[in-house]
């Protein structure tokens, strides 16, 4: 009879201790949501700042100026 209440008692304890973590994980990757979307933003600021180099190591002009300077 005892080892019947122990075993119940331990798998009560063990789901609700499943359940309270699956709770935690749920929590924690809303946290996680709102870390990805402000990493995407800065990741498209970052692209359009490359892009907006990538014009002005790429504009002929800025060539120029460099070979002007390399004399």
């Amino acid at each position: 009879m005892v080892v019947m209440i122990v075993f119940i008692a331990s798998v009560t304890f063990t789901e609700g201790l499943k359940q309270y973590l699956r709770l935690c994980k749920v929590n924690r990757s809303d946290i996680n949501q709102d870390e990805l979307a402000l990493l995407r933003k800065q990741n498209r600021h970052l692209e359009e700042r490359v892009q907006t180099l990538e014009k002005i190591v790429t504009d002929g002009s800025h060539d120029l100026k460099r070979e002007i300077n390399a004399l």
